[in-house]
């Protein structure tokens, strides 16, 4: 399944259920590291990186089984070993194997993390943190050697909000000694899910879901199930999806809203009528977009992982428009390859300038991040005959199966 073939759109009608989020199931399952005995997670979506992860636990001798959204994770006879780069180059996720492995066993050795190219995301403030911790710390090739013998908690402020570092930092904590206090901590959801997770297991932390987080390590971890939430970036694709073609869908699986409030008030913007009933989310759209001036953010602001698909719905808003993209310097490759089917798109700078109201039209067009990739399926729904997505792999690493979601509406679309 190399390539996904897409025809234009007329309506979308039915009903979608929104898959487990795959941010906040990366860190929990590396989180189980910290455990002895046998953890459940459920809600977990069947994706790429998911299984990647568990690949990486395999080579520390733990045990997992993946069965219709449920994982199970033994770490019963868990041992340390280091983590190859063919392994952890597949996926940004993988870095967190880091934390979790010095807090158990005061050493870890892994290859460098991979995952989407979408600018500079580099890991300098993890290992800062680290330092900080007492540990030493040597790159060499494309690997990573950590290793101390006396982790010690600390009082360390990131420079930068950074959701990685955050969680890397937070599990590294829970192996140190004393009280470790993060300062200008991350506060999206996918961090408060695992203080909550690691509060489950034991861990002291104070703090949950501001930006200084105070974590006290202890000897005695258990261990603790879990139920994953839903994906706020799956169900932001589909309803920024729905403000381009005309849609009466139902988005299930959403039993909180707080997560995604900041993605429905751009939708609101542009033009999409969403009702919240108490099982779902009924989404009605004319197909209509409005134009307007709209800029990324760290949380709680519009998420830099939905500026492609933002942009693409943008080509058909009724005039002009700009984003304005403050995380990553190179998150524009939807750009060039929206310029294939024909929409006028200019970058300059960090801002992307939108002349709308045109009429895409099909062509061959590439997929080269998770995200770039599912805005080109939408920019295929729509566009006049069909279009052709190459290098779907990318987006089969955070979307279980947006063929069949979208078949589920209407939409005509396969893989080839």
């Amino acid at each position: 399944m190399k390539a996904i073939s897409v025809k234009e759109a007329s309506c979308l009608k039915g009903t979608i259920a929104i898959q487990g989020s795959k941010n906040t199931v990366l860190p929990i399952i590396a989180a189980t590291i910290l455990t002895s005995g046998i953890s459940v997670i459920y809600n977990c979506p069947d994706i790429i990186d998911v299984h990647v992860m568990c690949e990486l636990l395999n080579c520390l001798n733990i045990r997992t089984c993946y069965k219709e959204h449920t994982l199970t994770i033994d770490t019963n006879d868990a041992a340390y070993n280091s983590l190859p780069y063919e392994l952890t180059g597949r996926l940004r996720s993988s870095v967190l194997m880091l934390g979790a492995m010095l807090a158990r066993w005061g050493r870890a050795e892994i290859g460098m993390p991979g995952g989407c190219t979408i600018g500079t995301r580099p890991i300098d403030i993890h290992l800062e943190g680290f330092s900080k911790m007492n540990v030493d710390i040597e790159e060499y090739g494309d690997c990573l050697r950590c290793k101390t013998f006396y982790m010690q908690g600390c009082d360390f402020v990131l420079r930068y909000p950074s959701v990685g570092a955050t969680e890397n930092l937070l599990l590294a904590a829970c192996g140190a000694k004393g009280r470790t206090v993060l300062r200008g901590a991350a506060k999206e959801p996918e961090i408060i899910e695992l203080c909550n997770y690691l509060v489950s297991l034991g861990i002291l932390i104070d703090g949950i879901g501001t930006d200084v987080l105070v974590i006290k390590g202890t000897g005695c971890i258990g261990c603790s199930d879990y139920v994953n939430v839903y994906d706020r970036i799956v169900a932001g694709t589909y309803l920024l999806m729905s403000c381009g073609i005309p849609a009466d869908i139902r988005l299930t699986g959403i039993d909180e809203i707080h997560y995604i409030r900041n993605v429905l008030r751009v939708c609101a913007g542009l033009g999409l009528n969403v009702v919240r009933l108490e099982h779902y989310l009924h989404i009605q759209s004319s197909g209509i977009v409005c134009p307007g001036d709209f800029a990324t953010g760290i949380y709680p602001e519009f998420p830099t992982d939905l500026l492609p698909m933002l942009i693409t719905v943008l080509t058909k808003a009724m005039g002009e428009s700009s984003v304005t993209e403050t995380v990553f310097e190179n998150r524009f490759a939807v750009v060039s390859e929206l310029r294939r089917l024909g929409a006028r798109v200019n970058v300059n700078g960090n801002r992307v300038y939108i002349d709308g109201n045109d009429k895409l039209t099909g062509h061959t067009v590439k997929a080269t991040d998770l995200r770039q990739g599912a805005a080109m399926v939408t920019a295929g729904l729509m566009a006049s005959g069909y279009t052709t997505i190459t290098d779907t792999s990318f987006i089969q690493r955070g979307y279980e199966d947006i063929v069949g979601d979208l078949k589920g509406v209407g939409a005509v679309l396969e893989y080839i």
